[in-house]
């Protein structure tokens, strides 16, 4: 049997040791911007609720269109008190935003930023401070669940649980005994009822009033969105066309 050209050329790298070149691989073309309507309808569908915090006092109006950012999309909340946003504003999403639920929530509110600077006590321990999750679960929200505190704090937390409850020894104490995010994730279970929900989050509503909007109340608005949408992908389509007879046009005349 008679080998081809490129066959015979493969053949030789091969036994001298050589590796073939492949080409690089392309990159992915970018993907359209999805809308709120679709992201909210997508979050609808996976049992998400719509949270509305009462806004606490003398907390940054940025602040406020921050945590409105994600609370447009909805929440879900676990039976364990978690709530957790739309995945792109989640703390173990890779690509999610520089900006992650967990830090809205303490800006919202705590009215506060996490003081960064890379400070060490008289033992020489790490002072920046971060949000901890006392629920040990990285993507939650709940400003029950979080505090900010100096690093050294927060990484002793993932200590607690040795004797089946909260041994940490830090104030606030943790909400429950450290778990792996990912065990986490596998064991809870989200809770998509309202009723059941608010009693869920009853000490939540107790400290940070909210109401739970029902899952229509952004209907109108979305519907106005997708309609903006065909109205522009009509127009950018009549635009395209328009030059392209412009363009037929100019060559005839030359």
């Amino acid at each position: 049997m008679e080998l081809s050209d490129n066959e015979i050329e493969e053949l030789h790298s091969t036994l001298k040791g050589e590796r073939k070149v492949e080409d690089p691989p392309k990159k992915p073309k970018s993907k359209t911007k999805r809308s709120t309507a679709d992201i909210r309808e997508e979050m609808i569908n996976q049992g998400c609720l719509f949270l509305d915090f009462k806004t606490p006092p003398n907390t940054s109006s940025a602040w406020v269109k921050e945590w409105n950012a994600i609370a447009k999309y909805g929440f879900f909340v676990t039976a364990e008190g978690c709530i957790m946003p739309y995945s792109y504003y989640r703390k173990t999403t890779k690509a999610g935003d520089s900006l992650s639920g967990h830090i809205r929530s303490a800006h919202f509110f705590f009215n506060r930023t996490p003081d960064r600077r890379q400070l060490v006590n008289q033992f020489g321990w790490p002072m920046a401070e971060e949000v901890s999750h006392l629920c040990h679960n990285p993507d939650c929200c709940n400003p029950l669940h979080i505090c900010i505190e100096a690093r050294w704090k927060n990484w002793k937390r993932h200590y607690c649980g040795e004797k089946g409850s909260c041994d940490c020894g830090r104030d606030p104490p943790c909400v429950r005994t450290y778990t792996n995010p990912e065990v986490f994730k596998q064991q809870s279970t989200l809770e998509n009822d309202a009723q059941k929900a608010k009693e869920i989050l009853s000490l939540l509503q107790q400290r940070y009033p909210f109401v739970i909007r029902p899952k229509t109340w952004y209907v109108g608005e979305d519907l106005k969105s997708k309609n903006r949408q065909k109205r522009n992908k009509r127009q950018k389509k009549h635009e395209a066309e328009a030059d392209k007879k412009a363009e037929k046009k100019l060559k005839k005349s030359e």
